[in-house]
């Protein structure tokens, strides 16, 4: 029977940053939270928490670390946002009046209009005086 050598540490400098995200168990799976300076898709379908994964991190960011956010919603309103949010007793209207969370309502238009070719992303940064 032979034994394996284990694995090396990776030495601190190779390992990715992580921003905690204070849901409780999440930082323990990803081994400390979510990357830092990298994006990071929240998919799934109707219903499996994308929206209330996202609201207990921004909500935490700002309570906790006093870090800003921003929530882009594309299906819900704003205020259902704020209202969801409360259900948990997460006060996020308190963070909006604060300027410490922008909730940005990029619901496309009801009428439906069809987008093709180039477009840039000015007027969603101006939005969010980025």
């Amino acid at each position: 029977m032979t034994t394996q050598d284990p694995l090396p540490t990776p030495s601190p400098l190779l390992q990715v940053q992580k921003l905690p995200t204070a849901i409780e168990g999440f930082d323990d799976i990803c081994h400390g939270g979510l990357p830092i300076g990298r994006s990071t898709l929240i998919s799934g379908t109707s219903g499996t928490g994308k929206t209330v994964f996202s609201l207990n991190f921004l909500y935490n960011g700002i309570h906790q670390f006093n870090e800003p956010g921003i929530f882009v919603t594309f299906e819900e309103s704003p205020l259902d946002i704020l209202r969801n949010a409360a259900s948990f007793g997460w006060n996020l209207q308190e963070m909006v009046e604060q300027d410490k969370l922008f909730l940005l309502d990029a619901s496309p238009d009801p009428e439906g209009q069809d987008v093709a070719g180039s477009f840039d992303l000015s007027g969603l940064i101006e939005r969010i005086n980025y």
